[in-house]
C-alpha cells in the first residue's frame, strides 16, 4: 500500500517567528492523483519535500503505507520525484538520463533496457533514445524527466510544479499525459502547482493550504460549488467569486452601499435556505457564471440589483462584464448573445438558488438547508 498520512506535522524553519506548516493532518489514498495548491508561501511545496525526506520535520509524523518516515533516508522511502527543473544530464542521451538512477542501484543490464524501453512507450520517446536533451523541446524534456521516474517504478510519484516552465500550448498537453499516465500506472501521485487550473483539471482530490493550514480538502467538484471559506471561494475559480458584505434584516438581507447611497433591501427568506446562518453581518457569495443579466433567472426567484456596465471582455466562447452595482464591483460571465455596452445600466439578478453565504467574523461558510 502507497497510502501516505500526516499526523499534526510541523514544519518550522530556524529563526522563523511562525511555522510554514501548521499542524496537518492529511491521508492521501493509495493510488489517488491528489494535488497540495495554494499561493506562493503556503506550504505546498514544503510538505512535497517531507515526504521525500528532503526537509526534517519539526515534529509529529509521516507514514508512507504502514512505515514511519521521519527519519528514513530519500533512498529508502521507494518515491521518485520530478522537480520544475527537467535536472537532465547534459552530455548523456535520453537513454542513459533515464537509466542512470538504475544503474547506480546496480540493476542487470537486461532489466534496466526492458524498464526503459516500456517508459519510452509509454512516454512516445522511442524515436528519442539516442537524442541529446539540447536536441529536444521543452515538452520532450520533461518526458524524459517523467521517464526517469517510471523506471523507479516507485509506490510514490512526487511532483513539484513540472509544467511551469512550458508554454501555455504544451501546459495543457501535458496535463492530460500526466493524468493518463496516472491512470495507466495506478500508482498515488502527489502533485504541488500554484495554479488552480491544473489542480482543478488533475486531481482526484485537492488540498487546498494557506499560510501553512489546510483550508479544505475534497474533490474539485464540491470545492469548486461548497468552499469552505471565503479564502476558497475566490482562489479557486476564474474570475473568482464575487464577494459583498450584507445585513441580516427582518425582511431578509440588506446590501449596504460602498458609495455612500442608501442601503439595498432584499426581501428573502434566509432561515428557509441556510442552515443556522446566525450572525446579523454575512458575506454573500455569487459565481460570475451564475449572474444572469436583465432577462431575470427564468422564472427562479433571484435578488435583484440595479448596476452599470464598466467594461466587457470578449472571450470567444464567453464574454466576462465588470460592473459596479451601489459603489460594489461585480463580475458576471455571460453567453456572448447577451449584448450591452460599456456605460449602460442593466439589472444583474442572483438566483437564490446559486448564492453562498459566509460568517463575516470567521469567513466560514454557511451550509445550505438542502445540503446533507
Amino acid at each position: 500500500m502507497a497510502s501516505i498520512t500526516f499526523q499534526k506535522v510541523v514544519k518550522q524553519y530556524e529563526g522563523a517567528t511562525a511555522a510554514t506548516v501548521k499542524g496537518i493532518d492529511l491521508h492521501i489514498k493509495d493510488k489517488e492523483f491528489v494535488v497540495l495548491v495554494g499561493p506562493s508561501g503556503c506550504g505546498k511545496s514544503t510538505s512535497l519535500r517531507m515526504i521525500a525526506g528532503l526537509e526534517d520535520i519539526t515534529s509529529g509524523e509521516i507514514s508512507i503505507g504502514d512505515v514511519v518516515v521521519n527519519h528514513l533516508p530519500p533512498k529508502d522511502r521507494d518515491i521518485a520525484m520530478v522537480f520544475q527543473n527537467y535536472a537532465l544530464y547534459p552530455h548523456m542521451n535520453v537513454r542513459e538520463n533515464m537509466s542512470f538512477g538504475l544503474q547506480l542501484r546496480h540493476f542487470p543490464q537486461p532489466e534496466i533496457d526492458k524498464r526503459v524501453d516500456e517508459a519510452a512507450k509509454i512516454l512516445g520517446l522511442e524515436t528519442f533514445l539516442e537524442r541529446l536533451p539540447k536536441q529536444l523541446s521543452g515538452g520532450q524534456r520533461q518526458r524524459v524527466a517523467l521517464g526517469r521516474a517510471i523506471v523507479r517504478e516507485p509506490k510514490v510519484f512526487l511532483m513539484d510544479e513540472p509544467l511551469s516552465n512550458l508554454d501555455a500550448k504544451l501546459r495543457v498537453q501535458m496535463r492530460a499525459e500526466i493524468k493518463k499516465l496516472h491512470q495507466r500506472l495506478q500508482t498515488t501521485f502527489v502533485y504541488v502547482t500554484h495554479d488552480q487550473v491544473e489542480a482543478m483539471t488533475m486531481a482526484d482530490r485537492i488540498v487546498l493550504l494557506h499560510n501553512g493550514i489546510i483550508q479544505q480538502y475534497d474533490e474539485p467538484g464540491v470545492i469548486y460549488a461548497r468552499p469552505a471559506n471565503t479564502f476558497v471561494a475566490t482562489f479557486v475559480g476564474s474570475p473568482p467569486m464575487n464577494l459583498l458584505k450584507v445585513n441580516r434584516s427582518g425582511k431578509g438581507l440588506d446590501l449596504p452601499a460602498a458609495d455612500g447611497s442608501p442601503t439595498h433591501p432584499w426581501e428573502v427568506a434566509i432561515d428557509q435556505l441556510f442552515k443556522n446562518p446566525g450572525a446579523d453581518k454575512l458575506i454573500l457569495g455569487i459565481r460570475p457564471e451564475h449572474i444572469l443579466i436583465n432577462a431575470g433567472s427564468g422564472g427562479e426567484p433571484s435578488l435583484a440589483l440595479p448596476c452599470r456596465v464598466d467594461l466587457i471582455e470578449p472571450m470567444g466562447a464567453e464574454t466576462y462584464l465588470y460592473l459596479t452595482g451601489l459603489g460594489h464591483t461585480l463580475n458576471a460571465r455571460v453567453d456572448p448573445t447577451v449584448k450591452v455596452e460599456v456605460g449602460q445600466e442593466v439589472t444583474a439578478h442572483i438566483p437564490l438558488s446559486r448564492f453562498h453565504l459566509f460568517n463575516e467574523q470567521t469567513t466560514d461558510r454557511v451550509p445550505r438547508q438542502d445540503e446533507r
